[in-house]
């Protein structure tokens, strides 16, 4: 996958929006996920300023029920709306009090010692007395400035929110400032001439009488103006300019009114809100969405190049994807396909004319990917989202969900559009027809759908494939990729021309619709369908699974033998059958292969449970803590997806009380007999445990017993908590008597890539190969059996032994499947490096240091030369090298590149060359070496 970076520095905001009275709520946490690596939260993200000043005039009397109730109604439901997050506010409410010689009576409503009394005190508003806009537009000012004091009409005093006592300056120089005047007449009862010294202008909206003989609006715009553009705190500790934006309200006004409304957040540079009794809630959300948004929070998203475990292959096209990362709910991707070679010394992208796609730093060039048939592309500037496939969503689409009654996506039934009265207002979680219409004409970029400036069409747009891996499906009529991605979709591109042929939505992912259309701000995005997808083939069907990732709790079962007509064959999850109740968070990639269920052989589907997102903040968990989703291993008939076994602590076809932690790696199966049927299953969980399955396929047993147990937990004993969100990658060793599958597997918390754990690295030893222990009799290596290899090799033919760790330095984390390799292993780590900010008031993005590990299977010593010399003795000092690319990097690969004889004959793995970000680490000539377990070599 390519993660890039923007070339323009974006606004951020907080998560989630609420308000609060100068007090702090609760405010949620933020997600965690590998995604801080791209985006992070600002380094002290405070709440905006925003002084509402309310009109409490006799008109606010007026209308059933009355304006001031209605008023009071609004903000009640408002401020009392759990879903919003910290946002620091105090209620001025402002008139003449029925005493027409006064300027302005202004009195605090509230400024709140807690949520409940503060949305108590909002019913204080009244309605009497004339209307002092501009008085109240200068009080408002004034409880902002440090150099002028604030006091109402009962003599209560407030301190500016700028210099609240005990707060430092660098804690809150970061907040936004906001005025939101609301008034539902015009201005009157006015004694400003003159603003800050200077003579306010005389082209006023409003006449003068004999009881109010200055324009009630003059010297309001040069308030505004000056709120808008001076520097508040220009002191030691106050980067920027701390200013102040005026947001103006109509509320049941017209004419002179209105336009007196409409300059004054003209000039005070804020937004003019139009608004009666029915809109009142919606815009006033928006001014506090507003408020936050406007945070200038910047973020720099680190350039993280080609990640060839995430792009797919087919002959030599690589079909590679690609995302931006945004401070929005919606991440925008792209996949674009290039020609792949691999030479001497690296792996080579080339797209038109032949052109090299990464520079010597691994990042993207500006060139013209392969679906840019022609000259009439431009080039893409190295920008992720120029070029490739968005490049042609512009035609309406056939986008498809499933509705239950017709398994044919293609049905009229299913088809995703406004003429499709099936899909209802409930379903996308909209409360009009209207909404309705927009929604899925915006989605399915129907003709009908009108784009303006802040609605804009949803053509050129594709959804970010953000840890999702496209594959190649071959068809007669030509290759289709199948991609899911943030959108909630399954993309089916046309291979050869880069189009979009159809694309499939679940139908819990509709209400989704509305969230990326609306897009609001956010450091957490919209996964939609982010999860692993596995292509597979039963008989003569083509099918495809896939997950959710972050996004859900499902997996989806697609029959795509016809390119153009897909069907639904089934759902996987707790909703469509209680046997699901353990599955979490779909992370665990599926596997197909044949196992014996019930005295027969069948082709399933195997998958561990998934994570439990209170793994979040389980870091170190209580030793009593169990997740309650995730710690499961599903193995599901691969033609219907019909649950066949689980197997979990509690509940399930075969229970293992231990297995108490969720599982959202992949599994690791093995066939001993070489059968071609799995007899045995490791998984790795996020409580630091290695589970072993063992299915008894024994020809003349139908009984075929499942049974299993923890053979390792790195945790027992230790003093830090580690998890494994790796597949255990599986080793076998046979020499001078001793045997073993070595299970080889790095900590890292891939939920929490930033986090200070040192980490480890581990061959854990399970000697047990060719029996099955008994029930009770799978022993656990505990943290105190493992040798501590961190700083010394290991004697590596101990049979005391039962396995070795080595700490990693700087943060190191494994996020990478190991391979193995003439008795070496081969893994990457990553290590976050975070960039200081040059402002407090900047959040930044993560660059990080690769790392390419080689161990000795047996001793933990350095296993190659980096620099290809062989003379020195291999030490502990060997044993890694710094890779050249930034963020997390891929796993490393073996390739086993063809070659020629004397007379032309192709000559299959003449060499074999060790790969990791694309270059050649190390070669091998062609002697038969030991790869996996499979490779029994007893010497």
């Amino acid at each position: 996958m390519i993660r890039m970076k923007p070339t323009l520095k974006h606004r951020h905001s907080l998560s989630a929006l609420a308000l609060t009275s100068l007090f702090a709520f609760t405010s949620p946490t933020a997600l965690s996920d590998d995604i801080e690596v791209y985006l992070q939260e600002p380094p002290d993200p405070v709440p905006p300023n925003i002084l509402f000043v309310l009109d409490e005039s006799g008109s606010m009397g007026w209308n059933t029920p009355t304006r001031r109730d209605q008023l009071v109604t609004a903000l009640t439901a408002v401020f009392n709306d759990d879903a919003m997050g910290n946002v620091n506010t105090t209620l001025l409410g402002y008139s003449t009090r029925g005493n027409f010689a006064h300027s302005g009576a202004f009195k605090v409503i509230s400024e709140g010692s807690n949520q409940s009394s503060f949305i108590t005190q909002i019913d204080n508003l009244t309605a009497d007395g004339g209307t002092p806009t501009v008085a109240a537009l200068n009080a408002a000012v004034n409880w902002f400035r440090t150099d002028a004091t604030f006091t109402d009409a009962n003599n209560l005093t407030l301190e500016s929110p700028l210099e609240e006592a005990g707060v430092r300056a660098e804690d809150m120089r970061c907040a936004p400032n906001h005025i939101v005047l609301l008034s539902d007449g015009s201005p009157n009862s006015n004694t400003f001439t003159q603003f800050n010294g200077a003579q306010c202008n005389t082209n006023n909206l409003f006449g003068t009488t004999w009881w109010d003989p200055i324009p009630g609006d003059r010297c309001a715009n040069e308030i505004a103006t000056w709120a808008n553009n001076t520097d508040l705190m220009e002191g030691t500790g106050w980067d920027g300019v701390q200013n102040i934006t005026v947001s103006t309200m109509g509320f049941y006004t017209s004419g002179n009114t209105r336009t007196f409304l409409e300059r004054v957040a003209e000039f005070g540079g804020g937004s003019y809100y139009d608004s009666d009794g029915g809109s009142l809630v919606q815009d006033l959300t928006d001014i506090i969405t507003s408020a936050q948004t406007n945070i200038d929070y910047a973020y720099n998203a680190p350039t993280i190049p080609f990640n060839s475990d995430n792009a797919a292959v087919s002959g030599d096209e690589i079909y590679v994807p690609m995302f931006l990362p945004e401070d929005r709910t919606f991440w925008k991707g792209n996949l674009k396909k290039y020609t792949i070679t691999v030479t001497e010394e690296d792996v080579v992208l080339t797209a038109l004319n032949n052109e090299r796609v990464l520079n010597e730093a691994q990042e993207f060039q500006s060139t013209r990917d392969l679906f840019c048939d022609d000259d009439a592309c431009d080039p893409d500037e190295g920008y992720p989202l120029a070029g490739g496939v968005a490049q042609d969503m512009t035609e309406v689409r056939n986008l498809y969900t499933y509705l239950g009654s017709d398994p044919v996506l293609t049905s009229a039934a299913n088809r995703v559009r406004n003429s499709n009265t099936a899909i209802t207002t409930s379903m996308l979680g909209v409360a009009t027809d209207e909404l309705r219409t927009e929604l899925l004409n915006w989605v399915t970029r129907d003709p009908a759908y009108v784009a303006t400036e802040d609605d804009p069409s949803h053509s050129g747009v594709m959804g970010a494939p953000i840890h999702t891996q496209p594959v190649v499906v071959s068809y007669s009529g030509g290759d289709v990729v199948l991609i899911p991605t943030s959108e909630g979709v399954l993309e089916a591109i046309d291979a050869r021309l880069g189009e979009e042929l159809w694309a499939f939505m679940p139908q819990d992912l509709l209400p989704g619709i509305n969230t990326i259309k609306n897009n609001d701000a956010s450091s957490i995005p919209y996964y939609g369908l982010d999860g692993p997808m596995t292509y597979y083939e039963v008989g003569n069907e083509k099918m495809v699974i896939f997950g959710m990732r972050r996004g859900g709790r499902k997996y989806h079962i697609i029959n795509v033998t016809e390119r153009l007509a897909p069907e639904y064959v089934a759902e996987i999850s707790s909703d469509a059958s209680s046997h699901f109740s353990k599955l979490g968070q779909t992370w665990s990639k599926p596997l197909f292969v044949k196992m014996e269920i019930g005295g027969t052989v069948r082709e399933v589907l195997v998958f561990g449970g998934g994570y439990d997102p209170d793994q979040d903040d389980a870091t170190p968990p209580d030793p009593s803590y169990s997740d309650d989703e995730g710690n499961a291993i599903f193995i599901v008939d691969a033609e219907d997806g019909t649950l066949l076994r689980s197997i979990s602590d509690t509940g399930a076809n075969v229970n293992i009380p231990e297995m108490t932690f969720a599982i959202p790696s992949d599994l690791a199966t093995v066939d001993l007999n070489g059968n071609a049927v799995v007899e045995r299953i490791y998984a790795s969980d996020v409580g630091g445990r290695i589970i072993r399955i063992d299915l008894d396929d024994d020809e003349n047993d139908n009984s075929n017993t499942i049974t299993g147990g923890i053979i390792a937990d790195i945790n027992d004993g230790a003093s830090v908590h580690r998890k494994f969100f790796n597949t255990p990658q599986i080793g076998y060793f046979s020499k001078s008597g001793i045997q073993f599958l070595a299970i080889l597997i790095g900590t890292g918390d891939i939920a929490n890539p930033l986090g200070d754990v040192t980490d480890r690295f581990y061959m854990i030893k399970d000697t047990a190969l060719w029996y099955t222990p008994d029930w009770n009799t799978y022993d656990a290596i505990a943290h105190s059996d493992f040798v501590d290899a961190s700083d010394t090799a290991v004697a590596g033919l101990d049979p005391e032994n039962r396995g070795w760790y080595i700490d990693f330095s700087n943060s190191e984390k494994s996020f990478s499947k190991a391979i193995l390799y003439d008795y070496a292993i081969f893994f990457t780590t990553y290590s976050a490096d975070t960039v200081e900010p040059d402002s407090l008031c900047e959040a930044v993005g993560t660059i990080g240091t690769g790392r390419i590990y080689g161990l000795n299977l047996l001793t933990a010593n350095g296993a190659i030369h980096w620099d290809g010399s062989s003379e020195n003795p291999l030490t502990i000092s060997d044993r890694s090298s710094q890779l050249e690319l930034q963020g997390i990097p891929p796993s490393p690969q073996l390739l086993f590149p063809g070659g020629t004889d004397d007379q032309g004959n192709t000559i299959i793995g003449k060499k074999i060359f060790l790969f990791s970000d694309l270059k050649k680490k190390h070669e091998w000539s062609d002697r038969f070496r030991p790869i996996y377990w499979e490779e029994v070599i007893d010497e």
